[in-house]
């Protein structure tokens, strides 16, 4: 789960505060459900030619609480849910709510075998409020159950520290497991003080220290390098390209090969997060660099709708991670 979120690419962030580069990579799509994320297991939702979000039919379905059949002879999907019955038909505009025809301005769709199908129409129809966030390529779902914010942790606890940053295995931990939003800000920031892109010899590598960290949680990072022509190289731990493949714990020092020179390189975007290996995170850090000047930013995007994004571009020191001239 925890290599999904990041997988790097990053990105965005609120449309009131920056402006989008456009060869800088994308975030994953989102859908969060009462401020939960939608996992999706295999089949990814994606965004249609006609600007709607796609998803899996019966994981956004039964996240709803309705019941999905399909109908391999009708080609149609059947939602029924607390009195309401949406039916979708593959290739076709028009839908039925309750018996009723109506029209929505894209469809559903048959790719390999599995039913994807708009969140926005499935949501509504359902009885659910939507809310779509271009700056973090997030749908937001309400149903009419107001969601129920992570219980406060009990008090007590036992206190480590870890690389200077104090954690309390109780009061930092929600409901789920993961590292609360405030606490995963202090580690995440952290991080950033062990990452580093230097040229030595003529060469540029991507040099990190991972820093210490909670018992049972793991480090994502993921760097995507973007050069002018329009390509870009992607460093992780789980991409297929070997050579650009990273650790998720210890110490690396990568060559970024593909650079050549600092005037090849249009942007530089990291993403880093703290994940528990089964809830996953509460947020993430997104870093850009555009080497023109033109645009920096550093931004903690939480995982849930009920929390803000927060901006620390202005106290970022981006010159002493950013060494490559």
């Amino acid at each position: 789960m925890k290599k999904l979120a990041l997988i790097l690419v990053l990105v965005c962030t609120f449309v009131t505060l920056f402006s989008i580069v456009p060869s800088a990579v994308e975030l994953p799509l989102r859908v969060v459900i009462n401020g939960t994320k939608l996992e999706f297991p295999d089949a990814q939702p994606f965004i249609d030619s006609n600007g709607r979000t796609q998803t899996p039919a019966r994981f956004i379905g039964e996240a709803l609480g309705a019941n999905v059949t399909w109908d391999g002879v009708q080609k149609k999907a059947v939602f029924t849910s607390a009195g309401n019955t949406l039916v979708l038909y593959i290739g076709k505009k028009e839908y039925d709510v309750n018996g009723t025809k109506k029209q929505m301005d894209t469809e559903a769709l048959l790719i390999d075998g599995r039913t994807f199908v708009p969140a926005r129409y499935v949501a509504e129809a359902l009885g659910a409020t939507v809310l779509w966030d271009a700056s973090v390529r997030t749908v937001y779902i309400s149903t009419k159950v107001k969601p129920t914010p992570s219980p406060t942790p009990a008090q007590g606890g036992t206190v480590k520290y870890y690389d200077g940053v104090a954690f309390n295995n109780v009061t930092d931990v929600d409901a789920y497991g993961r590292i609360t939003v405030e606490k995963s800000k202090e580690f995440l920031l952290n991080f950033t003080k062990h990452l580093k892109f230097v040229k030595e010899n003529g060469k540029y590598y991507i040099v990190c220290d991972y820093p210490e960290k909670p018992e049972g949680y793991e480090w994502t990072l993921g760097i995507t390098i973007n050069y002018m022509d329009g390509k870009h190289d992607t460093y992780n731990d789980t991409t297929r390209i070997t050579k650009n493949r990273i650790p998720s714990e210890g110490s690396f020092k990568k060559e970024a090969d593909g650079v050549g020179n600092i005037k090849n390189v249009e942007s530089i975007n990291i993403g880093i997060s703290l994940d528990h290996p089964k809830s996953g995170n509460t947020g993430l850090l997104d870093i850009l660099l555009v080497t023109d000047g033109s645009e920096k930013r550093c931004v903690f995007v939480p995982e849930s709708g009920l929390y803000k994004n927060e901006n620390f571009t202005n106290s970022f020191d981006f010159n002493k991670m950013f060494q490559w001239k």
